[in-house]
C-alpha cells in the first residue's frame, strides 16, 4: 500500500496541470494579437462586401478575374489581415472552386465563411490559453459575422429570385407572342380564304350570267312567245276573201287586222321583254342569295375562330400564371431555410462540440474520483493530459501574426516546410479549411444540392436539405434565346444558285421586331375584346 501511495504521489508531482506551461510566450502573444485583429473582422468583411457589390453591376453578381483584381486592390489591407493572402492570383485560385473563371454567388460567400472559420480557430486558441475576455469578445463578433453572412447570401438569393421571376414573365410573354403570331397567321389565312371564295363565286356567277345572255339572245328564245290564234284566223280569211275579189270584205278584214297586228306586236314584245327581265332578275336574286349565304358562312367561320382564340387565350393566361405562386413559394422556402442555416447552424455545431467536451471532462473526473482504480485512472489521466497538451500545441500551429509566417515547429524542422512558408503556407492552409472543415455552411445559392456529397450518399427523411430549386429550373428551361443569339442553318443563307439571300430574322432590328409585335398584338386584341 505504501508503494502504491508513493507511486500516486510521484505521478501527481510529475503531472503539470497548466495548459500554458509548455507554450512559448511569443506564441501566446501571437494568439492574442490575432484575436485583437479579428475583433474588427465584421466591419472589414462589410467593406469587402460593399466593394464586391460596387463592381458586379455589369456581370450580374458574377465576379471575373479583372473585377477580383479591382476588389483586391481596393481592400488589400483587409484581405491581407484576414486571409494572409498577398496577391489576387492566390485569392482567385482559392475561391474559384469550379475553375470556370468567375466567382459565383456561393464562392463569394465562401470568402466570408473562411474568414469566420479562421475566427473560430483563433477563438478556440484563445480559450486554450485562458484569454476568456478576448475569447468572449471574439465569439460575439463571430456571431455578428454569421448574421452578416446570412444577410449577404440572402441579398444574392433575392437578386437571383427577382431574375428568375423576370425570366418566368419573359417566358409568359414569349407564349403570348407565339399566341399572337399563331392567330395573326390564322386571320391572315382566313382573309385570304375569304378573298378566294368571293373571287370564285364572282367568276361562277359571271359565267352563269353570260350563259343566260347567250341563251336569251337566240331566236329560239324569242319564238317561245307567239301571237294569238285569232290573228292567224283573220289573216287566213283575208286571203280567202281577196282571192274571190270580195274587196269590201277584204278591206274590212285589213282594217281590223291592222289594229290587231299592232296590238299583238306590242303584246308579244312586252311579254318577251318581261320574260328576259324576269330571268335576269331571278338569276340576280339567286346570285345575291348565294353571296349572302357565302358571307354568312365566312362570318361564321370567323366567329368560330374568334371563339377558339378566346378559349386559347383564357387557357394561356392561366398557364402563364400557373407556376408563379409555386416559384415564389420555393424561393421563400429556400430563403427561410438559408437564413435559419446561416443564423443557427454554426451555433448548433459549436454547442454540439461543447457538449462533447463537457461529457469528456465529466467522464475523466468521475474516473479519477473512484478510489478502487486510482492508479489506473491516474495513468489514463496523465496520458490524456499529455495528449491534450500535444493537441493544444498542434491546434495552435495555425496561428500567425499579420505579415509573418504561421508558427509550427514541425513545419520549420521538416524539409518540406521551407516550401510552404509565407503566402504559400497560408494558401494551402485556407485550401485545407475549405476542403476539410465541416463548419463552413453551404448555402447552395447557385450550386446544386448534393454536388459536394459523396457518390454513395443516400437521401433520407432526416437529411433531405434540398430546396426544390430544380422545379424552378425545369419551369425556366423552356426559355428561348433571342433571334440575334440564334444562328440560322447554312442552307437558309443561300438559294438554289448559291447566291446569298437575306434572312428576315437577321436583317430585322430590335425596333422593327418590337413594332411588328405591337401591330400583331393590337390586331388580335381588337378581335379579342370587341363587343359584337
Amino acid at each position: 500500500m505504501e508503494s502504491k501511495s508513493m507511486t500516486i504521489s510521484t505521478k501527481i508531482q510529475q503531472s503539470n496541470y497548466s495548459a500554458l506551461s509548455n507554450l512559448p510566450r511569443h506564441i501566446i502573444n501571437q494568439i492574442k494579437n490575432e484575436g485583437e485583429l479579428y475583433i474588427a473582422a465584421p466591419q472589414k468583411c462589410s467593406r469587402i462586401w460593399i466593394e464586391m457589390r460596387k463592381n458586379d453591376f455589369v456581370t450580374d453578381a458574377q465576379l471575373n478575374y479583372t473585377i477580383v483584381q479591382r476588389i483586391f486592390e481596393a481592400c488589400r489591407s483587409e484581405i491581407v489581415q484576414l486571409l494572409k493572402l498577398q496577391n489576387e492570383k492566390d485569392f482567385f485560385e482559392l475561391f474559384d472552386q469550379d475553375n470556370d473563371g468567375i466567382l459565383n454567388e456561393d464562392e463569394q460567400i465562401l470568402v466570408f465563411s473562411v474568414i469566420k472559420e479562421k475566427m473560430h480557430q483563433v477563438a478556440t486558441a484563445l480559450l486554450k490559453i485562458q484569454e476568456y475576455i478576448l475569447f468572449k469578445q471574439l465569439m460575439k463578433e463571430l456571431r455578428t459575422l454569421e448574421s452578416y453572412i446570412a444577410d449577404y447570401q440572402n441579398q444574392l438569393r433575392q437578386r437571383i429570385s427577382i431574375k428568375e421571376r423576370k425570366v418566368y414573365k419573359e417566358i409568359g410573354q414569349e407564349k403570348l407572342d407565339d399566341f399572337y403570331d399563331k392567330y395573326y397567321q390564322e386571320f391572315h389565312q382566313l382573309t385570304k380564304y375569304k378573298v378566294d371564295r368571293r373571287a370564285q363565286l364572282k367568276v361562277s356567277q359571271e359565267k352563269e350570267l353570260g350563259i343566260l345572255e347567250d341563251r336569251l339572245s337566240k331566236d329560239t328564245e324569242l319564238m317561245k312567245v307567239k301571237p294569238k290564234k285569232k290573228l292567224k284566223d283573220l289573216q287566213t280569211q283575208e286571203k280567202l276573201v281577196s282571192l274571190e275579189e270580195r274587196v269590201e270584205e277584204a278591206l274590212d278584214f285589213r282594217k281590223e287586222l291592222k289594229d290587231l297586228e299592232k296590238h299583238e306586236q306590242e303584246r308579244v314584245y312586252k311579254v318577251q321583254k318581261y320574260r328576259i327581265e324576269k330571268q335576269h332578275s331571278d338569276l340576280l336574286f339567286k346570285q345575291q342569295k348565294e353571296r349572302e349565304q357565302l358571307e354568312g358562312k365566312l362570318q361564321e367561320t370567323e366567329y368560330k375562330l374568334i371563339i377558339q382564340m378566346k378559349k386559347d387565350y383564357d387557357v394561356l393566361l392561366k398557364q402563364i400564371n400557373l407556376h408563379n405562386n409555386e416559384i415564389t413559394r420555393i424561393q421563400n422556402l429556400a430563403s427561410n431555410q438559408a437564413m435559419k442555416k446561416g443564423l443557427y447552424e454554426g451555433e448548433a455545431k459549436r454547442q454540439k462540440v461543447q457538449s462533447q467536451l463537457q461529457n469528456t471532462i465529466i467522464a475523466q473526473t468521475k474516473a479519477i474520483s473512484q478510489p478502487e482504480s486510482k492508479i489506473n485512472d491516474l495513468d489514463q489521466f496523465h496520458e490524456s493530459e499529455t495528449l491534450r497538451k500535444l493537441e493544444s500545441r498542434k491546434s495552435l500551429q495555425f496561428i500567425g501574426s499579420p505579415g509573418k509566417p504561421i508558427y509550427s515547429e514541425e513545419s520549420e524542422k521538416s524539409p518540406m516546410g521551407a516550401a510552404f512558408n509565407g503566402k504559400n503556407k497560408n494558401f494551402y492552409q485556407i485550401r485545407k479549411i475549405i476542403k476539410d472543415s465541416k463548419n463552413i455552411t453551404q448555402f447552395y445559392i447557385k450550386k446544386n444540392y448534393g454536388s459536394d456529397l459523396p457518390v454513395n450518399f443516400v437521401r433520407s427523411a432526416h437529411n433531405i436539405q434540398g430546396d426544390q430549386h430544380e422545379k424552378i429550373e425545369r419551369f425556366l428551361s423552356v426559355k428561348r434565346k433571342s433571334q440575334h443569339e440564334l444562328l440560322p442553318p447554312i442552307t437558309q443563307l443561300y438559294d438554289d444558285d448559291m447566291q446569298e439571300k437575306q434572312i428576315k430574322a437577321i436583317t430585322q432590328t430590335d425596333q422593327e421586331i418590337k413594332r411588328e409585335k405591337a401591330l400583331k398584338r393590337a390586331f388580335i386584341n381588337e378581335k379579342l375584346f370587341r363587343n359584337d
